[in-house]
């Protein structure tokens, strides 16, 4: 169904009244006896359903709560409990800043439908609904045409037919086009049967360094859907010149530039050429006149780097974009720091001794196979930080790539996290470390922004 489509059903059930509306036919026809000499009521001719109507439509246009109440868009529903983890889209749902979409496309069987977009300059989120006689159905990432220079997301896949899904494109520093094509495969699952043989069990680490090969999935349909976008959604964004120096952890860093959209806020953030240490993360949020706070995105990309450094330069919070606040200040808790001279770690996997590790781990054992080694780390409990990159190197400096890395949670001494060196058989190996240590600060450092 099109949007269109539901539009004439909301007009359709103009003839059940709903409760809000009761008795406004008789209170509209009252009003136009009273104006008949004016032969005029609210800029239209005079008759009770062109009343009744306009009515109806400036309840829609003033009151979005009476719009979304009427019961006529059960998909608009959907997508404000598909968005209600994020503030900022959650928002985006309540100021109606969504593009209808409702093109759907049928193949063998499976219906795909992109229902709307949440879209801005620099972020696409786009929602769609797959149908089919399966339990779970799940899309691939999908592909562009032309190629999209972006971060692409995808969540709460393998899904009940009808749930409502997303895609999310992030472009950085580059900007949202006014359109393009997208095309994405489908795949579904049945219930297994309860008699149906269990795969042979192996020890995780083997796992990790040769992981059994999973029988291919059957594409049962694939999907192309052009999409273009409303100009009027591409532009929105405001950037703010901030320019303000401040110190945390003797790193001397400035705030450079404030950018706000409708679906999140940038901070970018640079630090001093002398500084010994690259920031890779802040704790911080953004609190306004009115003191409401706008916190760290919560689930996406929430910073990005430097393709010259190992730095973060750009951070994500929530956005102020609807909240029409005047003044901003930015509260800056805690950093996360990698110092230049911890950016490798050095283990001796012979003798399994680390003479430095990130902070919050700690190295448990290293055990040789003959696909490789593995080595398991202990994690501090709520540590929620990928310790190390998927790079790793040898003596000679030469790098490798790590096919997984992997987290057990268990009662056996097997618990914590485990990192794979496939196809690496020399006495000591240097990882990538991706951060060194976390620091606190006892007075939040603020900086005004707006």
């Amino acid at each position: 169904m099109t949007r269109n489509e539901e539009y004439r059903q909301l007009l359709e059930q103009l003839d059940k009244t709903p409760p809000a509306l009761e008795y406004t036919l008789q209170r509209a026809q009252t009003r136009e006896k009273a104006c008949r000499r004016k032969r005029r009521l609210l800029g239209v001719p005079a008759g009770s359903l062109a009343v009744c109507f306009t009515v109806f439509v400036l309840l829609v246009n003033l009151f979005p709560t009476f719009a979304y109440a009427c019961g006529g868009v059960p998909v608009l529903r959907e997508l404000a409990k598909a968005v209600a983890w994020s503030p900022s889209l959650s928002a985006a749902v309540e100021n109606q800043y969504v593009q209808p979409i409702g093109e759907s496309r049928t193949e063998n069987g499976i219906t795909a439908t992109v229902e709307y977009v949440i879209v801005d300059q620099k972020q696409v989120n786009i929602f769609f609904t797959l149908e089919g006689e399966y339990e779970y159905l799940s899309a691939e990432m999908p592909t562009f045409s032309p190629v999209q220079r972006c971060s692409v997301l995808g969540a709460d896949f393998r899904q009940p037919p009808g749930t409502l899904l997303r895609f999310t494109l992030d472009y950085g520093d580059g900007n949202v086009p006014d359109g393009f094509t997208m095309t994405f495969p489908v795949f579904g699952e049945q219930t297994v049967e309860e008699d149906a043989p269990a795969p042979l069990e192996r020890p995780y680490e083997e796992e990790l360094l040769s992981p059994a090969k999973e029988p291919e999935r059957e594409i049962l349909a694939e999907f192309t859907f052009d999409l273009h976008f409303d100009p009027m959604y591409t532009a929105q964004g405001e950037q703010i010149c901030v320019q303000k120096d401040f110190v945390l952890d003797g790193q001397t860093l400035t705030v450079t530039e404030a950018e706000v959209y409708p679906t999140h806020v940038r901070i970018r953030v640079k630090g001093a050429e002398e500084n010994s240490a690259w920031l890779k993360g802040l704790e911080f949020y953004l609190e306004d006149e009115q003191g409401n706070r706008f916190e760290t995105i919560s689930s996406g990309i929430v910073a990005s780097g430097d393709q010259n450094t190992p730095a973060n330069v750009s951070f994500r919070l929530e956005s102020t974009y609807f909240s029409e606040s005047e003044h901003l200040t930015l509260h800056i808790t805690g950093a996360e720091w990698l110092d230049k001279a911890h950016e490798r770690v050095e283990v001796d996997l012979k003798n399994q001794v680390a003479p430095w590790l990130p902070e919050g781990v700690a190295l448990v054992k290293a055990k040789e196979y003959p696909d490789g080694w593995t080595l398991q780390f202990s994690v501090e409990e709520g540590l929620q930080k990928q310790p190390f990159s998927m790079t790793f190197y040898d003596e000679n400096g030469q790098s490798y790539e790590m096919r997984s890395q992997g987290f057990s949670v268990s009662d056996r001494e097997d618990s914590g996290l485990h990192i794979p060196l496939p196809d690496y058989h020399e006495d000591r190996v240097w990882l990538e470390a991706t951060y060194s240590r976390f620091t606190q600060e006892t007075e939040p450092v603020t900086i005004p922004i707006k």
